[in-house]
């Protein structure tokens, strides 16, 4: 399946998710970046292969990286290698986003390193938002992600899809928009997904940083999302890497 992640897909997703992180969607901001021109979210990408994958369900665990960027109006082809699914770019065949799922790895951040108290990043610093997805945009999110698969799902394994989508766009958004900030870069997101959000519901997503490493520019954080009635519907960890987040470190 050959897939190609438009600008309009990236200001679409930017609208849905609220992740407007420059390096998305602000071709000036890219194009002085470390990437040099707009890059796929790294969440589309994600729900992108989840379809691509061919489940009639959704899956309980998801465990994505992304080893090198998606840039906007390339074509990709999704493929399945060594019990991974993989998203590559057709013109040289780098893999963009390797994805397993229903995987049973940990979830537990084994390490932190602390930094010194006049860094900017600290260890235990969170962030966390309150939104809601209505009806209408919740179909427009299936149908971007439904152009990664043609399998015939049933109206609420589709919604289940899109409920993790909107999720990962959420923990998309805090990272890019707020901790580490404009500029991020997603390279890892590992999540459980324990329930699913209904159009409309009010879901609280939250990160926390858990783990600094300055000399590589990169950030370890927890991330999870709880709905209204207070059952947390997602719980996991991510890495990112604020090389091009200005005063970061």
């Amino acid at each position: 399946m050959i897939l190609i992640p438009t600008q309009s897909d990236l200001d679409l997703f930017a609208k849905l998710s609220g992740d407007a992180n420059p390096i998305h969607v602000d071709p000036s901001f890219a194009a002085n970046s470390g990437f040099g021109r707009t890059v796929a979210h790294g969440a589309m990408l994600t729900a992108w292969l989840v379809r691509a994958s061919g489940l009639l369900e959704a899956p309980s665990s998801t465990s994505a990286m992304f080893p090198a960027p998606a840039f906007a109006g390339e074509a990709l082809k999704a493929t399945h290698e060594n019990s991974a699914w993989e998203l590559r770019r057709v013109a040289d065949g780098v893999v963009v986003c390797r994805l397993q799922l229903n995987s049973q790895g940990s979830l537990e951040e084994t390490s932190v390193i602390t930094c010194a108290a006049n860094m900017p990043l600290q260890v235990g610093m969170t962030v966390a938002s309150e939104t809601s997805l209505e009806a209408d945009a919740f179909q427009s999110l299936q149908d971007l992600q439904g152009r990664a698969g043609d399998a015939p799902l049933s109206p609420g394994a589709a919604h289940a899809f899109a409920s993790q989508a909107y999720i990962l766009g959420q923990i998309s958004t805090l990272l890019g928009m707020h901790l580490p900030g404009q500029g991020t870069n997603y390279l890892k997101q590992e999540t459980a997904w324990l329930g699913k959000i209904l159009p409309g519901e009010r879901v609280r997503t939250e990160i926390v940083i858990t783990r600094l490493r300055p000399e590589k520019n990169l950030v370890d954080l927890s991330t999870q999302a709880v709905c209204t009635s207070g059952e947390i519907v997602a719980k996991g960890r991510a890495l990112v890497s604020a090389r091009d987040v200005k005063g970061a470190f």
